[in-house]
């Protein structure tokens, strides 16, 4: 999942001589809203390609909660996570016109993330790249009849009842959805729509909630022993780096992302192998902080934002940014970090640079985007959520009401 800490801005900081240009004219500049330290490299390249416009890009730590603010001050393009959240419905222009006039080819998109970006009858939004989780485990060691692009439930479990019952020498434990609390919240949203009834304000339907801790506790009871069991192994073996534990053989899988695994040292990697998990509905679910592109209703340089979209979404300008990934010192998987929401520029330009992936990009049939979640998803996720999945999974009983949770945090953090 995409996280990043301060310090990253300094990335930005180094390169914006490169990117902006302090004697531009006010129709030249194009502002641009982002929280991906790529973008100042993608930026230098768009300057570089012709010298009509300079982006000069401004690191916001979340560009969605940002645009809610009482300043918000110049902005011609986002970029970012939940910025389709419908609170932010009314900021953005529509942009189906970047199709019928060939700006724009709409076909080469996955479509189901397309329409992820619209409200109210028209396209808001463009999705830009997406993230997809992925269980990392040690190479060849997934049986062929239960081998696929991406694990069944049922599949998954096989793999680690096989795993646990197996002779070793040292104690075991296939997996655990408590060893990583991102992995709680990927299961407990096995019933889906909880992200949407948040952003939409509604109450959370605790039976929804009960479902998903059920799942969770049904895979510790049936993969790990049960609580106990599970808690003493974690105690014991879980201080260790993960990977180093996927090396001993002390567990079996581990919960990740794609674009995780890819910023590993390709020699880490060269024995680790991945497979992604179809939920219930047997697709596979991206992340929920896919990017999306937005340019304002109301100001902005609109001539100079469509330009850049343009030149952003030309298959061959992203192909050549993945490719040139290396040289700008980008050390980050495909675009911005995720696969692009173009199906053809994966298919080009993903193979050069990591030949294992081939098999692996997503197909758009198998593929489930998420719904809109609220602009402050990130800390409510990190304040309240996973804080509430990790106790109660953790436990035979649930004692609180998500719902009530929420609203207290969301009461709480008001007042700061």
């Amino acid at each position: 999942m995409r996280r990043f800490s301060f310090g990253i801005i300094l990335i930005i900081l180094s390169v914006l001589f490169l990117t902006g240009c302090p004697f531009a004219k006010p129709d030249q500049r194009i502002v641009l809203w982002t929280d991906r330290p790529e973008f100042a490299a993608y930026a230098q390249a768009f300057n570089s390609a012709q010298k009509e416009y300079v982006v000069e890009v401004v690191y916001k730590d979340s560009p969605a909660s940002a645009l809610k603010g009482k300043k918000v001050g110049r902005w011609d393009v986002a970029i970012g996570p939940f910025l389709n959240s419908v609170s932010l419905n009314d900021t953005f222009m529509p942009l189906e016109s970047l199709f019928s006039d060939g700006t724009v080819s709409k076909p080469r998109f996955y479509q189901k993330a397309l329409e992820k970006g619209i409200a109210g009858g028209h396209q808001l939004l463009l999705p830009f790249s997406f993230n997809v989780p992925v269980f990392i485990f040690q190479g060849g060691r997934i049986k062929q009849e239960f081998d696929s692009f991406a694990l069944t439930p049922d599949n998954f479990s096989a793999i680690c009842l096989d795993f646990n019952n197996a002779k070793s020498r040292h104690a075991k434990s296939a997996f655990s959805p408590l060893w990583n609390p991102e992995s709680l919240f990927f299961f407990s949203i096995l019933s889906p729509g909880l992200c949407s009834q948040f952003e939409t304000g509604s109450e959370v339907r605790q039976q929804d909630v009960e479902n998903g801790i059920s799942y969770v506790r049904k895979l510790i009871e049936d993969l790990d022993g049960g609580i106990s069991a599970e808690a003493s192994f974690r105690e014991k073996y879980l201080y260790k780096n993960p990977l180093e534990l996927l090396d001993s053989s002390h567990i079996f899988f581990w919960y990740s992302d794609v674009g995780s695994f890819y910023t590993l040292p390709a020699d880490r990697r060269q024995n680790l192998d991945f497979r992604y998990y179809l939920n219930g509905g047997g697709k596979v679910a991206a992340c929920e902080d896919m990017l999306w592109l937005g340019i304002p209703k109301k100001g902005g340089n609109t001539m100079g934002a469509v330009a850049f979209i343009k030149w952003l979404f030309n298959p061959e300008v992203q192909q050549d940014l993945i490719l040139r990934a290396r040289e700008m010192d980008i050390r980050s998987f495909g675009l911005a970090g995720g696969f692009s929401a173009m199906r053809t520029v994966n298919e080009d330009a993903l193979p050069q640079l990591y030949p294992f992936v081939t098999t692996f990009i997503p197909q758009d049939d198998y593929l489930a985007f998420p719904d809109p979640c609220p602009t402050d998803w990130y800390t409510f996720k990190d304040g309240a959520l996973l804080p509430y999945l990790l106790q109660e999974c953790s436990s035979d009983e649930t004692s609180r009401k998500l719902w009530e949770v929420a609203e207290s945090w969301r009461r709480m953090n008001a007042r700061q």
